[in-house]
Order: structure tokens, then C-alpha cells, then sequence
């Protein structure tokens, strides 16, 4: 019965996020949580634990990851396939029963309370790092959509804004729970802890003043071409007919929205439409010396660049393992695309710095990686969610998109091939956006303004959150000697 609780407490988490954002349940869930784990702890075992934080995570994922069977049932021969998608939520929860056993640690209800922000901190870092990692799965998201959020994400992190608000969520415990121990220097501490957090931010002596401002004109084209049965003669006319229509300097469709594969043999017509000062930005595979890349087309009239995927996604673009599981080659195709080996940053004619993200990279702070961030002027990220169907997946994967605009202080132009696109400024405002499997031509002037980044500060809070969670653990091991 008890592990019944739990599964249902993680299907109570799932509406935290988007698209529902019933925060008030926050409130509600950690406090029962914390009543169950207390509840006859000291006679617990480990694997209990274990059972305890997996059956949440399940409970949690069952709805979270909902969208995960979708891309099965695309294709005829691959429907059989999808009782594989409970796999993921399965392997997943299994880091939720890990992160869990750390409370059979945790005697103390006043600990228990303090630790539960950092265990949640560290189930979602080795979920997000483990083995290719699935940062998917961020608390931060939870902040995505109001203005305090904002604030935290910008000047905090995805990393503390998750803590922050789990933190927040076991506000209640403290009072539910005041008559079984004294507001001792511990929990004044911990209020100072979140205090600090707070106030931080206004102390840093950051300008805001502009090196420079730029206006673009920007088309953002969500032609919806599907998945299947795709006419390439036909899509290759829509794409020339909207460049011919436009007036604007970027023009933007989505990922792999070149219907052709891309050679070094054969001509890319699109640059024959091109005026003078326009440029198109459109997603494609290229082969290269027998090598098939999921790539990022920038083109300008007389020049083309490339930057080729580097950060692909498992099962989907490659096969892990394939020498061993020969029989999921009809989910993943016989050939895997390449990694690339292009550097991540493309330089305008007008000297804007563009960053090239393709589909789920934008969830990964790797695509900063071996670049000055200051010198980023705009996000650009193309994507193809028909795969996650018409329900949660379309949703997450704005917010999660949304939230790297606001974590890098950076404008995000972002255009999938059947929603939602959206323009966002660098403060988390959705500018303008499109509606989820519809047609749809998005027009924008977009000002880009040239301001700091806060990723030196993000990384302080990191390190403050690890010395945190140490001292607690050490202070929670002395209590123990101390009472025995």
C-alpha cells in the first residue's frame, strides 16, 4: 500500500511541470513525502528505500514521459516495438530508488527535511549525466513559466533555480512539524542559506550597458511536412515559393526540412532565390566521404556554412550497442549518423554570432562548450518534435528551450516543423509563437542587445550547493556519534 503512495505521489509531481504548472501541489506532495519517509524509518532496510524513490520516480515518469511511446507508432513496422518505450521510464526510476537510499542515512526529522532539496538536486544530476545523459528531466522547469522563475534561472542557474524551489516546497514541513524539535541555529542557518540566494544577485556589479544593438528582420516557417510519405519535389516548392515571398534578412524553417540529401556533388538551389543581404537557415542531412550528418545549413547568396550535430540522440540518430541488439535496427535504421566535428558557432556577414543547436541539444550546457558566451549575439534552435506527438513532449521541450535563452541571456529564435515555434527575448518572454501542428509563418523584428552572461555566477552556486549538502552530511554523521 505504501508503494502505492509513492507511485501516486509522483503522478502528482508530473502536473508541477508544463504544460500544467499546478504549482500549489508542490506544497502539498514534499510534506507527505517527508510523513512517509519518517513514518518507522529506523526499521526500514536499504532496498526499501530503494522501493520507496523508485516507484515515485515510475509514478512521476508515467505521466512526465508519456510522450516517449509516440515515435513508434509513426511507422507501420515499428508499432510492435513500442511496449520497448517503458524501458526508459524503468531505467530512469531506478536513479530515483539510488537518490533515495540516501535518506536511510537521515535519522533526524530536521534533516530530513534540509536533505530532501539536495536529494532531488542530485537524482536529476545523474540522470542528466549518466552514460549520453537526459537532461529532460530539470526541477527548473517548474520555474518556466513566471516571472520569479525567470529571475532565478537568469541569475541563478538550472542546477540552484531547482533547488530553490524544491527548497521551497518543504516550507510547509517546518511548520507542520515545529512542536517535534526547536528552531535551533541549524534551521536559522538554512533560512540564511535561502536568503543568500535571494539577495546575491543585486551585489554583482554587472552593466547592463549595450557594446552594440542589432535589428532583424527574421521569417520563422513552420511548413509541417510530415514524417512519412513525403513528397520532396513538393516540399522543395514551398521552401522556394516562401524565400521568394519574403522580405526579410533571416529566413528560418526547421530541422531536416531540405527534402534532399546534401552531397558535395550537388547544388543547394535554395541560393539561386536569395536577395543580396538574405540569408536561410534550414536543417538537412549531408553525407561526406560515405558519413550521413544531421546538419545546420546557414546561407547567405554567395556562401554556405555547415555545423553538423554533435550531441545526437540514442536510439533515434544511432543505435548504442548495435553489434549486440541487431534487432532494433527497424526503430533506429541500419546507419547511424555521425558525430560532427564542426565548431558550434556561425559568423554572419553583418558580424552577428550565431549558435547553431539542432533538437534536443539545447538541453545540454555542452553547446557552450570552448566558447567565449559573451560573444553570442543569438540562439538559434531547429527542431522536428512530430515525433512526440500532440501532448506533454511539444510542451517540455518549449519550456526546456525556454529556459536556456534565459540561462545564457540570449534571444532564442526557435522553428519546428510542426510546433511550437517561437521567437524569445533574454528575458523568457515568448515574443510570438506558434500553434502545435499547423502551418504557420511567424515575422519579427528582433532586437538583439549585447549584454553579460551570468554562467561565472551559475558555476558558483554550484559549488556552493556541493559544500552544502557536505556540511550537511557531516553535521547530520556528528549528531548521530553525539546521540549514541
Amino acid at each position: 500500500m505504501i508503494l502505492f503512495k509513492f507511485f501516486i505521489l509522483g503522478i502528482l509531481t508530473s502536473f508541477l511541470f508544463p504544460p500544467f504548472f499546478i504549482l500549489p501541489l508542490g506544497f502539498v506532495i514534499i510534506p507527505y513525502l517527508v510523513e512517509l519517509l519518517l513514518k518507522n524509518s529506523h526499521k526500514k532496510s536499504y532496498l526499501t528505500f530503494f522501493y520507496y524513490g523508485f516507484f515515485y520516480g515510475l509514478g512521476f515518469l508515467a505521466v512526465f514521459l508519456s510522450w516517449i511511446h509516440n515515435p513508434f507508432l509513426v511507422f507501420d513496422d515499428t508499432k510492435s516495438f513500442a511496449i520497448l518505450s517503458i524501458l526508459l521510464p524503468i531505467f530512469i526510476s531506478i536513479f530515483f530508488g539510488i537518490g533515495f537510499i540516501i535518506y536511510k542515512f537521515i535519522k533526524n526529522l530536521l534533516f530530513i527535511i534540509i536533505i530532501t532539496p539536495f536529494i532531488f538536486l542530485f537524482i536529476e544530476f545523474i540522470i542528466s549525466n549518466f552514460l549520453y545523459g537526459f537532461p529532460w528531466i530539470s526541477y527548473s522547469l517548474i520555474l518556466s513559466n513566471n516571472l520569479v522563475g525567470f529571475y532565478l534561472l537568469k541569475y541563478y542557474g538550472t542546477l540552484a533555480s531547482s533547488f530553490i524551489i524544491i527548497f521551497s516546497f518543504t516550507i510547509p514541513c517546518w511548520f507542520i512539524y515545529k512542536k517535534k524539535f526547536k528552531i535551533n541555529n541549524l534551521i536559522k542557518f538554512s533560512y540564511l542559506t535561502l536568503l543568500l540566494f535571494l539577495i546575491f544577485p543585486f551585489t554583482l556589479n554587472y552593466s547592463n550597458e549595450y557594446k552594440k544593438s542589432n535589428e532583424l528582420n527574421i521569417d520563422i516557417h513552420q511548413i509541417f511536412s510530415p514524417i512519412k510519405n513525403l513528397d520532396k519535389k513538393k516540399v522543395e516548392e514551398i521552401i522556394i515559393n516562401k524565400i521568394k515571398n519574403s522580405n526579410s534578412e533571416y529566413i528560418i524553417f526547421a530541422e531536416n526540412n531540405y527534402p534532399y540529401l546534401i552531397t558535395e556533388s550537388n547544388d543547394i538551389t535554395l541560393t539561386k532565390h536569395l536577395g543580396i543581404n538574405q540569408k536561410v537557415v534550414i536543417g538537412g542531412t549531408k553525407e561526406i566521404e560515405g558519413k550521413f550528418y544531421n546538419s545546420f545549413l546557414f546561407i547567405e547568396k554567395d556562401k554556405i556554412q555547415y555545423f553538423h550535430k554533435k550531441i545526437l540522440v540514442p536510439f533515434g540518430e544511432f543505435l548504442p550497442f548495435r553489434k549486440y541488439i541487431q534487432f532494433m535496427d527497424k526503430i533506429s535504421g541500419t546507419t547511424d549518423y555521425t558525430i560532427g566535428n564542426i565548431d558550434r558557432l556561425i559568423v554572419s556577414k553583418e558580424n552577428i554570432n550565431i549558435l547553431p543547436i539542432i533538437c534536443y541539444e539545447i538541453l545540454f550546457d555542452q553547446i557552450y562548450k570552448n566558447l567565449n558566451k559573451d560573444q553570442i549575439d543569438l540562439l538559434i534552435n531547429i527542431t522536428n518534435d512530430s515525433w512526440f506527438g500532440t501532448k506533454v513532449g511539444p510542451y517540455q521541450h518549449l519550456y526546456l528551450a525556454r529556459i536556456k535563452s534565459l540561462v545564457a541571456n540570449k534571444p532564442l529564435i526557435r522553428v519546428s516543423n510542426n510546433g511550437i515555434s517561437a521567437v524569445i527575448d533574454n528575458d523568457g518572454n515568448i515574443i510570438k509563437f506558434s500553434k502545435l501542428n499547423q502551418k504557420s509563418n511567424l515575422t519579427h523584428k528582433l532586437k538583439i542587445n549585447y549584454e553579460k552572461n551570468y554562467f561565472l555566477v551559475h558555476n558558483i552556486f554550484y559549488y556552493y550547493l556541493i559544500i552544502l549538502f557536505i556540511f550537511f552530511l557531516a553535521f547530520n554523521w556528528y549528531k548521530r556519534n553525539e546521540d549514541r
